[in-house]
């Protein structure tokens, strides 16, 4: 009786942290769908402005309940956490973002790959070179490939380590899906 009690209690607990983060999760799943809205194909001067709201929204969340999780909020939801950071316009976003993201780096709450997308992205910016190579260019005839990484010939040890695939293997995949 005591274990059919103990597990209720687990039960109990568990739906109520769902239930916590209800709202958030509804917002976050919106905010997935407008972040993706006007990228594909890019249409700046309709995504822009819905990347700013987004990214007050997801700051907000953030800096009121720290970085949530898929299992307290769902895949969606925690996925439109790091793509409105990803996709601010604000490098010191980013940065701030970034370092709450590799604090989550070895909890559930933190997808690594999204840590390596970022970190390529903020290195970037700030005029140094990439490190797990996640961040592509494009040649005249559409090929894309990865270029401006520091120590190549490493660069799959660390996209390892993150829980990816090969370079060639992402590149493969890239120019495969045009």
């Amino acid at each position: 009786m005591k274990i059919i009690l103990t597990i209720l209690a687990l039960f109990i607990i568990g739906c109520k942290k769902k239930e916590k983060y209800t709202e958030v999760r509804k917002t976050l799943e919106k905010v997935l769908i407008e972040d993706q809205k006007f990228r594909n194909p890019y249409i700046p001067e309709k995504q822009n402005a819905i990347d700013r709201n987004n990214t007050k929204i997801v700051t907000k969340i953030i800096d009121s309940l720290g970085w949530l999780g898929k299992d307290d909020i769902g895949y969606d939801a925690n996925l439109a956490l790091f793509m409105v950071i990803q996709h601010t316009n604000k490098l010191s976003t980013m940065e701030k973002y970034l370092t709450i993201m590799k604090e989550e780096k070895n909890s559930n709450k933190v997808d690594k790959r999204q840590i390596a997308y970022l970190t390529d992205r903020v290195e970037l910016l700030n005029d140094r070179k990439q490190i797990y190579g996640t961040q592509y260019s494009i040649d005249k005839n559409g090929i894309k490939f990865i270029d401006n990484l520091i120590n190549p010939e490493k660069v799959n040890e660390r996209r390892k380590s993150m829980g990816m695939e090969p370079v060639e293997e992402y590149l493969m995949v890239l120019n495969e899906n045009d």
